[in-house]
């Protein structure tokens, strides 16, 4: 319902605030919505400049349309005005201790451990005919075999990796992740909760998100 979402936006009495264009913003980045895209996400800079959510989702509707200098502009301005990123981050508690990890991290004492169980979940991932969504990458690179590898390191799947070493089978695993999840993690939690037979809820910025035998609640519409 784009078409209607725009002609509100435009006829409203009040100029749209920053909450609603990151809304608009965001379902035009799920659905491929790119023209539209671009055109909220330059409102939404202009509206909230010191908020890093709108650069970011604008720089990542240019790269989903391959544009690359559209990125390389926004993310320009960005530095240009002191706008800094808050790095992407997902946490599990155990024991009372908190084990946080970054995208590729290499920095925990169980690293060895954690990466072999991550190599065990990508050929049970292959197995089931899992095929990971490279449409997620948002850099530059032409070689698939680097955009995978990319997906495989992001946090949430290093921390369900941890998880699933460090608790009895069968129990939940719970990921507190501080950025908004990625559609190939969603994908690849929905099955490895089936695979695992295990309850797995992420909080990610926006929302819970409850995987358990193959779906999630949010219904795949978050």
């Amino acid at each position: 319902m784009f078409e209607k979402a725009e002609e509100i936006i435009q006829t409203m009495p009040m100029e749209p605030d920053a909450s609603m264009l990151k809304s608009l913003l965001g379902a035009c980045r799920t659905h491929k919505n790119l023209e539209l895209g671009k055109k909220a996400g330059h409102r939404l800079i202009e509206a909230a400049p010191n908020d890093h959510a709108g650069y970011v989702l604008l720089s990542n509707i240019y790269a989903l349309d391959g544009n690359w200098r559209g990125v390389h502009k926004v993310r320009k301005l960005m530095l240009d005005r002191g706008v800094l990123k808050i790095p992407g981050s997902s946490s599990v508690e155990l024991n009372g201790v908190i084990h946080e990890f970054i995208s590729g991290d290499k920095n925990h004492s169980r690293k060895r451990d954690i990466y072999k169980m991550l190599s065990e979940i990508y050929q049970k991932l292959k197995n089931t005919g899992y095929t990971p969504d490279t449409s997620q990458v948002l850099l530059d690179i032409d070689d698939e075999d680097v955009k995978e590898s990319s997906l495989a390191l992001h946090s949430e799947k290093l921390a369900i990796a941890f998880g699933l070493i460090s608790t009895a089978p069968g129990m939940p695993i719970r990921v507190v992740n501080n950025l908004r999840i990625c559609g190939d993690c969603h994908n690849a939690i929905k099955l490895l909760s089936k695979i695992y037979v295990r309850s797995i809820i992420v909080r990610d910025v926006n929302r819970f998100h409850h995987f358990r035998e193959g779906s999630c609640s949010c219904g795949d519409y978050w």
